[in-house]
């Protein structure tokens, strides 16, 4: 800054304001200043003048896990929006197993963010909204009373997955489970009560949120003598657990047993997987999560407000009536 200031002519403080883009400096000098800057390469350093300030105008972005693409999706949407506004995003990735939330929190916070977009958090809800008081946040693919929100109606959707399985005559219907923690309760809570209506046993297997844990864990429900003859996935990345289970036994999806996944990424699109899921239209969730995120900066003492978007099945090859 000093070396523009220097070969510009005008003081350091000048430099500043024009490449903030605020009041105290002519349209003539801004052009100046900025044409010596470009000449000379200069990048302004949005870190340290935010800073120097209150604020950053910079949205935080907190992706779980970016192995799966459902927040590959979720980013999508929300630079997409951001962009749109000239707003800068600052990106922290958690773990798979959610030890490291708090740290990753804490990253964007060092960076002075306006607001922290948190997509698949697996903290508490006492501790989130703990956090939600040092930082407006916005929830993601997850309902959290007391913030601002933007899901996807998982009782429905697991409700849809459930109900396409028993239309096409199966019976034994087995469960791949996400672990049971706040705000990830009601996949597994619409597989049980759809399994129930049709006065049939729920058969629930826990996993994690890893795919190779998926396949042996599938593969324990397969190796039993009475095998499920469909599996409904918590989500896409499990689902291809779930297949890998199943060619390792030379069994073909679809056909020997269905397989049902959850979030509709775009690996559950490929040719080769050709995977039955629910869509939570993730690309959109993350659109609305950058409009809440900044309607929150306008107005910050508004109301929390929740978006909800209804899920849809879509069907594909891996799922087939009973044999």
């Amino acid at each position: 800054m000093e070396d523009v200031a220097r070969e510009a002519g005008v003081s350091r403080a000048l430099v500043s304001i024009a490449y903030r883009g605020v009041a105290g400096v002519s349209d003539q000098s801004r052009e100046h200043i900025l044409s010596v800057g470009a000449r000379l390469g200069y990048v302004p350093n949005r870190i340290a003048a935010q800073l120097a300030s209150k604020g950053g105008d910079a949205l935080g972005l907190f992706l779980q896990d970016l192995h799966n693409d459902v927040f590959a999706d979720i980013h999508d949407g929300v630079r997409e929006v951001a962009s749109a506004a000239s707003v800068d995003l600052v990106i922290s990735v958690g773990t798979i197993d959610g030890h490291d939330d708090q740290r990753s929190l804490d990253t964007l916070l060092g960076h002075r963010v306006d607001v922290v977009i948190a997509a698949g958090l697996l903290m508490p809800d006492a501790d989130l909204l703990q956090f939600a008081q040092r930082v407006p946040t916005v929830s993601v693919a997850r309902s959290v009373p007391g913030i601002d929100s933007v899901y996807s109606d998982n009782f429905t959707g697991a409700s849809l997955a459930t109900q396409h399985l028993l239309n096409l005559g199966h019976t034994r219907i087995a469960f791949l489970s996400n672990p049971q923690t706040d705000g990830y309760l009601d996949r597994e809570r619409g597989y049980r009560d759809t399994m129930a209506q049709a006065n049939l046993a729920a058969t629930v297997m826990p996993t994690t949120y890893s795919r190779a844990q998926a396949a042996l864990d599938a593969g324990r429900l397969l190796d039993t003598a009475a095998h499920p003859t469909a599996i409904f996935a918590h989500n896409d990345l499990t689902a291809l657990g779930v297949l890998d289970a199943l060619a390792l036994r030379h069994l073909a999806p679809g056909r020997d047993v269905s397989v049902v996944g959850y979030d509709n990424t775009s690996a559950s699109q490929a040719p080769g997987s050709a995977l039955t899921t629910v869509d939570i239209h993730s690309v959109e969730l993350g659109r609305e999560a950058a409009r809440l995120a900044m309607h929150r900066v306008e107005h910050p003492d508004a109301p929390a407000q929740s978006v909800l978007l209804e899920p849809t099945l879509v069907v594909r090859g891996t799922t087939g009536p009973l044999a």
